[in-house]
């Protein structure tokens, strides 16, 4: 175990799934204290677990990230029992894909609820005590589709697109309190999700294919988003940063 991350206050929300889950693990070795909180309390409990086990220290909370009483509560929660948060990690997955005239309103604002909405309530509740201690680190997860259009990814990708701007605007306004907020945008990641849309959509591009030879990973994620964390990249702030395996051909 090295120690990037020493003592810090991470809030990784997401971490019942995969690319979650994976960067908890990663910055749980790099020293920090790691609070998980996600959809499915059996895989946050086994997550911890597994954190302990391997010497590091992890807390799970329970949210329900479309409920900004509940997002409130639980950064309320880990500065009553930590007195600080120095980084937040947003890892919503989506999950709805087809055609645009398969989709009603209703999967879009349930896309929008979840993963931007979602990303605008967890910022706004770590932002003023971050602001307080005049520094901070959040990383936000967006994805390829927030800058190549896909057919059968619409709302995800609209979604992810708007997370981008997002990101810079508060990136922005941040900037003189010591707050840096950052953005990974992965591209195909091996996982139960990969080959849920699969299934959903058809075969990937063959663009989308040529990535070394193979789909990114989980920990590929986590190192991206452990960097963003770390002092390492204390002069990066309002960046997107492609995980994806050079699949994204536009600029």
């Amino acid at each position: 175990m090295t120690k990037l991350l020493e003592n810090r206050v991470i809030w990784v929300v997401g971490a019942s799934g995969a690319l979650g889950a994976a960067v908890a693990r990663r910055i749980a070795s790099e020293a920090a204290i790691v609070v998980v909180s996600g959809r499915s309390v059996e895989k946050l409990k086994a997550l911890t677990t597994e954190i302990v086990a391997a010497g590091g220290r992890a807390l799970a909370l329970t949210l329900d990230i479309k409920d900004r009483q509940s997002v409130d509560a639980a950064a309320k929660n880990i500065l009553q029992q930590f007195g600080q948060i120095d980084g937040l990690v947003n890892s919503t997955s989506i999950s709805d894909f087809g055609p645009l005239m398969s989709l009603d309103d209703e999967v879009w604002l349930d896309v929008l609820n979840s993963k931007l909405l979602g990303y605008v309530r967890t910022m706004r509740a770590v932002l003023p005590a971050m602001s307080e201690r005049k520094r901070g680190a959040i990383v936000n997860l967006s994805g390829r589709g927030g800058k190549q259009p896909t057919a059968t990814h619409l709302p995800g990708g609209c979604a992810n697109a708007a997370v981008n701007l997002l990101d810079k605007g508060v990136a922005d306004a941040y900037l003189p309190f010591g707050i840096r907020v950052n953005t990974v945008a992965p591209g195909p990641i091996a996982s139960e999700r990969l080959d849920q849309m699969m299934k959903s959509t058809g075969a990937m591009s063959e663009r989308s294919a040529q990535t070394f030879n193979r789909p990114g990973t989980p920990e590929d994620v986590a190192e991206a988003t452990l960097w963003l964390l770390s002092d390492q990249s204390r002069h990066v702030t309002g960046a997107i940063i492609p995980v994806d395996g050079g699949a994204t051909y536009t600029v």
